[in-house]
């Protein structure tokens, strides 16, 4: 079983590993790598530098097997979500059920409105109709 080396590069700095790992093939040894990159990462708080950094893979005899950045480790690509199904425009912003409720509770009020205008104005029909208040040193008037 060949042994892979996980050497971390981050600017200028080089930082060899001595003991490594032995791995059936390369794509273990990938999948080892973003397992350390996520550990290192997760450990350090998401140091906004790590991003920058490169996981160098190289196997015994000191040969690059490959390069994994730390950003493409960390993201993943996510397959994109399926199309969201077309909704109509009326229900899409309010059930029918509850546009029902408010026009009933519409109507409603408009009654109670109407009622109240026309105690209004009887009242003050009333108002109007009442003789005016008279001290009597006036006349009569």
């Amino acid at each position: 079983m060949p042994r892979f080396f996980f050497n971390i590069r981050l600017d200028d700095a080089y930082l060899p590993e001595r003991t490594g790992q032995c791995l059936p093939d390369a794509e273990a040894a990938r999948a080892a790598a973003r397992t350390i990159v996520r550990a290192l990462v997760s450990q350090h708080g998401g140091e906004p530098r790590l991003l920058n950094a490169a996981m160098v893979v190289t196997d015994a005899e000191g040969a690059e097997a490959f390069e994994l950045s730390f950003f493409e480790a960390i993201y993943v690509p996510v397959a994109a979500p399926e199309p969201l199904r077309a909704l109509p425009r009326a229900a899409a912003i309010r059930p029918p059920a509850a546009t029902d409720l408010l026009r009933a509770n519409w109507a409603r009020l408009e009654r109670r409105l109407r009622g109240w205008r026309v105690l209004w104005a009887e009242t003050l029909r009333a108002l109007q109709a009442r003789p005016r208040f008279s001290l009597g040193f006036d006349g009569g008037r």
